[in-house]
């Protein structure tokens, strides 16, 4: 009887003590899926840091890009001559489309970033091509800006 009471006993001291093991497994995975949940909380709060900052980028490029458009028109008009209105035509259609690119890159998604950076990455070298040609068609606006 005392051995049966003994093994009893035993197995019970053993039941009990897996019963721990078993309780701080269980609270190791716990906290191993807290912090697993809070890095990939960190890392998403990084990927929308990078992602803004990536349109804010685009978005001022393109600001100066308009910029320009506006200070170059504004010199077109004082010129006054039929080339200047066109050129002023060509410059006002480029600006609109920096707009719209403008809008669009604000409203763009996470999912949809890549799609519209690579649109406004081809619109601003677009842009910087026709900017060059224009520069050279009014040379002598721009040497003027420059003395």
């Amino acid at each position: 009887m005392k051995k049966i009471m003994l093994i009893m006993g035993i197995a019970a001291f053993l039941a009990c003590n897996e019963n721990k093991k078993q309780q701080e497994k269980r609270e190791e995975m716990q906290e191993g899926a807290a912090k697993v949940k809070e890095d990939v909380k960190n890392t998403a709060n990084s990927a929308g840091d990078y992602l803004n900052e990536q349109k804010k980028q685009a978005e001022d490029a393109i600001r100066e890009r308009i910029r320009q458009i506006d200070q170059t028109s504004e010199e077109l008009k004082k010129e006054g001559t039929e080339k200047s209105k066109e050129a002023r035509k060509k410059l006002e259609s480029l600006k609109t489309e920096m707009n719209k690119k403008m809008k669009d890159i604000q409203g763009s998604s996470a999912n949809a970033w890549d799609s519209t950076r690579k649109a406004a990455d081809e619109l601003m070298k677009k842009s910087d091509k026709e900017w060059t040609d224009f520069k050279q068609d009014f040379k002598d606006l721009f040497k003027r800006d420059s003395e």
